[in-house]
């Protein structure tokens, strides 16, 4: 039978004591049949772009795994870990898992649904990663020419050591939380970095890795400087249409087309006690984009973009980069570092979570968001994961890149 005709498990539900009898979110199968969580349609989706793998074992994985991770993640969303979350999982540019699980909005009672589009967080620094070195290659830029060239307020004291390799593998030497003070005030992302700049780095540039929204503010100031453009511009007409990005965007308020497809998101104090925050009848609110994690977008259109790395550049007749920057980027050690407390490295605004399988060849790479957001391939088994949830901070991102590098044997 194909992979999404496969019965659930019975893993008894944990969480709210509401069932719903019928759910919203597609045509075809419902599960109502535990309560307090609930699950979306498990039938194809008429508007994929991907096509279905009749089975699981077709693209070489097998059934149980899949059943197993999927169900390891509804133990934790019944468990309260989550308020809800959209898996997606392609093998081959197959898919082989697709499903939404939980609360779009647990105060109002909307189960999530599938194709959903979310706020990314910090899932948005690859695609400022790719902007620059898209730069690099066309030789408008250089990965070791002071940011001071592009920035004029890098022009002096430590600030005047950073280079646009420091910005993208994070040692620059600023610090997370260390905006200076007006910082999202600035009316440009150009002036928001500049005044970062004379503030200046809090340790040396070059000297340790210390992860930091502050790198890829600067580089998307850089580009846009470059460019002439600001940096959503040059993202939207370089990587997001020529992949066909549709359902992402780099703005958001209440009366755009798309709003009713955003879950509420939520925040916790104690890993199980969710609050909401904000809900899509409130805009975002931010003077100016920034590349360290204002793009809101989809599960499939993560994909897309994942498998464009996945493929050395290549989507379609297209190229994003030449397959020289991809290896580059991500499986150069002199790029990745460990991050801390974690067996986990970092390359050219990309997280790194495994060596390459075969000399030569990609690692295991993605990267988080604070809004509980994941996307990450493993290049070995041509396999993507996607892993998006409104549910800020969730220690379950986590285990998913841990579930994922051991059911594809990474």
């Amino acid at each position: 039978a194909p992979w999404w005709r496969a019965p659930l498990g019975t893993t008894r539900a944990l969480g709210l004591a509401l069932g719903l009898a019928t759910l919203v979110g597609g045509c075809g199968e419902e599960d109502s049949s535990r309560p307090g969580s609930p699950r979306t349609s498990r039938m194809p989706l008429d508007n994929s772009p991907f096509p279905y793998a009749e089975t699981a074992e077709d693209v070489g994985v097998s059934s149980d795994a899949i059943w197993l991770f999927k169900e390891r993640l509804y133990s934790r969303m019944v468990a309260r870990h989550m308020v809800g979350a959209e898996i997606l999982v392609l093998v081959g540019g197959q898919i082989v898992l697709h499903q939404a699980m939980g609360w779009a909005d647990r105060d109002e009672l909307v189960p999530m649904a599938r194709n959903s589009i979310f706020r990314l967080a910090s899932m948005t620094k690859p695609l400022a990663g790719t902007a620059v070195l898209m730069l690099v290659e066309e030789g408008r830029l250089g990965l070791e020419e002071p940011v001071g060239r592009y920035l004029d307020s890098f022009r002096f004291d430590a600030a005047g050591r950073i280079t646009i390799r420091h910005l993208l593998i994070h040692r620059s030497g600023f610090v997370q939380g260390g905006e200076p003070p007006g910082y999202s005030d600035q009316a440009t992302l150009i002036d928001a970095a500049n005044l970062a700049g004379e503030q200046g780095p809090t340790y040396e540039p070059g000297e340790r890795f210390i992860y930091s929204d502050l790198n890829s503010d600067a580089l998307g100031a850089v580009v846009a400087t470059i460019t002439g453009e600001p940096v959503e511009r040059f993202i939207r007409r370089r990587i997001l249409s020529p992949l066909g990005m549709s359902d992402t965007h780099t703005a958001f308020s209440p009366s755009v087309g798309w709003a009713d497809r955003v879950p509420s998101s939520y925040r916790s104090w104690s890993g199980t006690s969710w609050e909401r925050w904000w809900n899509p009848n409130r805009p975002h609110e931010s003077r100016w984009f920034s590349p360290a994690g204002d793009l809101f977008g989809s599960a499939f259109d993560w994909a897309r973009f994942l498998q464009a790395w996945v493929d050395l550049g290549e989507y379609g007749d297209g190229r994003l980069l030449e397959a020289a920057a991809v290896l580059e980027a991500l499986a150069d050690p002199v790029a990745a570092d460990t991050l801390p407390a974690r067996s986990r490295w970092y390359g050219m605004h990309w997280e790194v979570y495994s060596r390459p399988e075969s000399p030569g060849g990609l690692p295991a790479f993605g990267h988080r968001g604070a809004t509980g957001t994941l996307g990450m391939a493993i290049p070995g088994r041509d396999a993507v994961v996607v892993f998006l949830t409104n549910s800020n901070e969730t220690e379950v991102v986590e285990e998913v890149i841990d579930a994922a590098l051991e059911m594809f044997g990474s």
